[in-house]
């Protein structure tokens, strides 16, 4: 795995988490409690401060970034989507954010939120919790059903599963 400081902002990483070694983690970024990471994500933290908490996954060739001074916060229990973008925002915990989907400057996203695959949550974007959310630009299109929580409830555990699984099962074929 690539982990880099940058100057003094050095990733603090709990043990239990799990970076793909091809991801990369730069400068002020704290991985929590069997967070993953899933490979080619990027996660630079050069000159704003990243934090994501315990038992998020962060899955293939996400980027998260935050601006100068700037942070960027993902709560307890949340799934990035593949190829996402999260730039200077906060989302709270459970949240799930499809792939391909933007979460760009200044956006909260609520608890138990679902961003849609391929969805634009623009500058400012104020997402209240239990949404369903699609479009670009993104607009609240529904409400999350109890069993599509319970689902990703499962999900989520899978991939904190993953953080020790691959730990000792993972092996590079040359």
């Amino acid at each position: 795995m690539a982990i880099y400081s940058y100057g003094k902002r050095i990733p603090k990483i709990d043990p239990s988490a799990w970076v793909f070694p091809s991801a990369d983690v730069i400068g002020k970024v704290s991985l929590g409690k069997k967070v993953y990471v899933g490979a080619g994500a990027v996660i630079r933290g050069d000159y704003g401060k990243i934090i994501i908490g315990d038992g998020s996954a962060i899955e293939e060739n996400v980027t998260i970034h935050a601006r100068l001074g700037g942070k960027t916060l993902i709560e307890e229990n949340v799934t990035i989507g593949h190829a996402a973008m999260i730039h200077n925002c906060t989302i709270r915990k459970n949240a799930v954010i499809g792939m391909n989907s933007v979460v760009t400057d200044e956006v909260e996203i609520g608890e138990d939120v679902i961003i849609a695959e391929g969805a634009v949550v623009t500058k400012g974007s104020k997402i209240p919790p239990n949404s369903i959310v699609a479009g670009v630009p993104a607009k609240v299109i529904g409400q999350v059903p109890e069993k599509k929580k319970m689902y990703w409830k499962v999900v989520k555990e899978l991939y904190q599963q993953l953080c020790s699984d691959y730990k000792r099962k993972l092996k590079k074929i040359e």
